[in-house]
């Protein structure tokens, strides 16, 4: 999915817009530097209830930090972004996201953040085009 695909379908979620944020390969996806198989959305506990009773099937992993997990076609939905030694706040993230086109993306520097984190291989390949584009971005 490309940056506009992903604004297209979020908008036709048509999601309370200080209740979510686009994370991930999304968030890369709308600034051009890659595209994205699928779109993860961090959201509130009440927005995740609603979603839940509106029909998005739930998926648990006891294993991992994120729990729970809601889906509804390309979207996977959860209230926490936690990984390894970083925990940050939902409602941070969400309150400080770039809005683009009237979506809420993660900004680069949280999604960095998270990236760094996270040290799978496919992150390292993300935290160089992050880099660069940011790198860009200041000359």
């Amino acid at each position: 999915m490309n940056g506009k695909d992903i604004i297209r379908e979020t908008k036709e979620l048509n999601l309370p817009s200080d209740e979510y944020t686009v994370v991930g390969s999304g968030a890369l996806a709308v600034r051009g530097l890659r595209e994205a198989q699928d779109v993860d959305l961090l959201i509130t506990t009440d927005l995740y209830e609603k979603l839940k009773s509106n029909g998005w099937s739930e998926k648990h992993f006891p294993d991992s930090k994120r729990e729970w997990v809601i889906s509804s076609g390309p979207f996977d939905a959860s209230t926490s972004w936690l990984v390894n030694d970083y925990e940050p706040d939902p409602l941070d993230l969400i309150e400080s996201s770039d809005v683009i086109e009237g979506i809420r993306f993660v900004s680069l520097a949280n999604l960095l953040t998270w990236k760094k984190a996270c040290k799978r291989e496919k992150d390292l390949r993300d935290i160089e085009l992050i880099e660069k584009h940011l790198a860009q971005k200041e000359t």
